[in-house]
């Protein structure tokens, strides 16, 4: 039997880190369970891990569901075709809240990436807690926002890449032509948990839909202000060989971009759920070990 993992909580309401996690050997049912269970607990999850190889992360994503084969991001190639490659020397770049993928119908619902390149200093990485920004909202708001939803679009982002210069035009061209789009509900519940979280960003969410447009705004801007208070946020200062884990159905993200001329490479595998799969149980949470040091 594997020990119990420790892990030590790195913020009040979102944020945790493995210590000691032993990747010298295959990691067992136990581990992997262990870890998930600390993840639903704290939604975003570091592990210390330089030495991980390709097929271990892939073995820690198959857990959670299916990983995904990127359509437009590079990737390790023949049989590490689900860890994708996020460079900034190839112009890839995350830096704005969002969910991964939202546009899609049934979005990833674990992300995990693990430091290859960093800076030497910059290259930051935040999540919030959608579900305690959720919590934090009035009775009356939770009740204004049930039952409605919003748009999310990735034509929105890539025309302002296109903008920037960040992407070239064919590229833009191939990603709008798909019209990735889908409509999801702005509160969202965890199906693990059953907490509810909000589920919008500003940089996939176009409008609220069946509102008027000034009072979808409104609404999308008093939101986005509200969810992006440091109170509801995690930032991580990566060091070389960690992998950050986190719950894609109730946090977004954002990756610093304050570290040009500098190369910054990630090893990424997002996951989806398995269609066929029982509906996940919630863990234990005396299975973990958590301390405070």
């Amino acid at each position: 039997m594997s020990p119990p993992l420790t892990v030590r909580a790195l913020g009040p309401r979102i944020g945790a880190e493995v210590l000691r996690l032993d990747l010298a050997g295959k990691l067992s049912a136990q581990t992997l369970q262990q870890l998930e269970a600390a993840l639903v607990q704290h939604e975003t999850l570091v592990l210390h891990v330089p030495e991980m190889t390709p097929e271990q992360q892939l073995a820690i994503a198959l857990h959670f569901g299916e990983p995904e084969v990127h359509t437009f991001y590079p990737n390790l190639g023949q049989g590490y075709e689900q860890i994708t490659v996020i460079d900034s020397k190839l112009g890839d770049r995350a830096d704005m809240w969002h969910h991964d993928e939202s546009f899609l119908p049934s979005p990833p619902m674990i992300t995990m990436t693990h430091a290859r390149i960093l800076p030497p200093t910059g290259g930051d990485t935040c999540w919030i807690s959608m579900t305690s920004a959720y919590d934090a909202l009035s009775a009356r708001m939770k009740q204004y926002l049930e039952g409605l939803q919003a748009w999310h679009d990735m034509n929105a982002p890539m025309t302002a890449a296109l903008q920037q210069g960040v992407v070239s035009h064919e590229r833009y061209v191939q990603v709008v032509t798909q019209n990735r789009r889908h409509l999801h509900p702005m509160v969202r519940v965890h199906p693990v948990t059953g907490r509810k979280a909000l589920y919008i960003s500003p940089t996939y969410v176009t409008h609220i839909d069946g509102l008027p447009p000034a009072e979808s705004r409104a609404i999308l801007a008093y939101l986005h202000a509200h969810y992006m208070q440091v109170e509801f946020m995690f930032k991580h200062r990566w060091t070389l060989g960690d992998m950050v884990i986190w719950d894609n159905r109730s946090v977004v993200h954002n990756a610093i971009l304050d570290y040009a001329p500098h190369q910054r490479r990630m090893h990424r595998a997002s996951v989806f759920a398995r269609q066929s799969a029982a509906p996940i149980q919630q863990h234990n949470k005396e299975a973990v070990c958590v301390t405070t040091v």
